[in-house]
């Protein structure tokens, strides 16, 4: 049997971002109405949506890595003990986190 990471086709120290959007793809190539000849389409969803359900909940994760003898130190560089950088505060007198782009108003 295939891990959850193989089922997504991620590397376990992958991010929630990177998961999810795996996940939105392999449903939409591997869905049973998209592929209605398939015979295995159904149970490729299955296994896709049982793999999505473990891999982006994080408490799910945590038991899942430790059962295939993950370290936790990929939690850490993840980063999802941490609040996002988005939300972190600046240390002292240095400015805030810049996002390395910005959406400009179209015209």
């Amino acid at each position: 049997m295939k891990s959850f990471y193989e089922t997504l086709e991620v590397s376990p120290s992958a991010s929630i971002v990177v998961i999810r959007a795996a996940y939105r793809c392999l449903a939409q190539h591997d869905h049973p109405d998209k592929n209605p000849d398939s015979d295995d389409a159904g149970e490729r969803m299955l296994n896709i949506n049982r793999a999505y359900a473990v891999l982006s909940d994080l408490e799910k994760r945590k038991k899942y890595d430790l059962s295939l003898a993950i370290t936790q130190d990929i939690h850490e560089r993840r980063g999802l003990d941490s609040e996002p950088p988005a939300k972190r505060k600046s240390r002292g007198k240095e400015p805030p986190t810049v996002r390395p782009f910005a959406f400009r108003p179209l015209g």
